[in-house]
């Protein structure tokens, strides 16, 4: 089993954009995640969406393994409850980012560090209200520049101006109940330096302000569930009594088997 912080995101919830960790409170709630591929495979997980803290349970390996992106606390938590053991990364206070907690505006430098950001003005783009931004980052010696139209209500970007001439545009075609939820549906055109074009359709719920589907090029799909909005109880995101911590760095510790207890259990 390896550890690595961006499990998370491989288990299908990049899908819901990144923000910067700020002092608002996002929608809490507990649901069902779903990631398939064209091959016919899937992965689900329960989560559970806290106060800017994020638990993913799901068996990895034929071990069940638990998750915690404590945003609040800048760490990472990675639990084995039938090893009782637990691993911690410490994040860094700045440009740590939580994909369930929206943007609080449209300056895209909030969740770029190492980013430069211009406010250029406001327009009007696919009928909507937007801030124009031009962004600069240091690559290789190089500064590559951007500019990104954020939407100043969702603050998503409708519309990428990439370093190598690649475009993305976003618009939005409609509202659309899904699962028993109102959400809006989105279409995410990314056109390459060469012409051919991609096209992701998005499902955006404006109660949690994030996308709740997704369907990606090639046949690929990931989704969030049966979602029951209500505050998450803090014991979810701890790590519970009896759990002893092993290193990062030396993943063959989860082989081995669960101190006894002192009953000799």
């Amino acid at each position: 089993m390896r550890w690595a912080a961006g499990t998370l995101l491989a288990a299908g919830l990049g899908i819901f954009g990144l923000a910067t960790v700020q002092a608002q409170s996002n929608v809490q709630f507990s649901a069902q995640t779903l990631q398939s591929s064209p091959d016919g495979k899937s992965r689900t997980a329960q989560m559970y969406v806290g106060d800017n803290q994020v638990r993913l349970e799901h068996d990895a390996d034929g071990q069940s393994t638990v998750e915690i992106y404590d945003l609040k606390n800048q760490r990472v938590l990675l639990l084995i409850p039938d090893k009782k053991v637990y691993m911690q990364r410490d994040l860094p206070h700045s440009g740590a980012s939580n994909p369930m907690l929206p943007p609080k505006d449209s300056n895209p430098c909030a969740a770029l560090a190492d980013a430069q950001c211009k406010k250029v003005g406001t327009d009007l783009l696919f009928g909507r209200s937007v801030v124009q931004w031009e962004v600069t980052v240091e690559s290789q010696g190089k500064q590559l520049r951007s500019l990104h139209w954020i939407d100043d209500q969702r603050h998503m970007s409708l519309r990428d101006v990439w370093p190598d001439g690649a475009t993305t545009e976003s618009i939005l075609e409609g509202t659309e109940s899904l699962n028993g939820r109102a959400t809006e549906r989105w279409r995410r055109t990314s056109t390459l330096p060469d012409g051919k074009k991609q096209t992701t359709t998005q499902w955006y719920d404006p109660e949690l302000k994030i996308a709740v589907r997704e369907e990606l090029p090639g046949g690929y799909f990931r989704e969030i569930t049966n979602i029951r909005v209500a505050p998450q109880p803090p014991g979810l995101f701890q790590v519970p009594a009896g759990y002893r911590r092993v290193e990062s760095d030396n993943p063959a510790v989860l082989q081995q088997p669960a101190p006894k207890q002192p009953d000799g259990r």
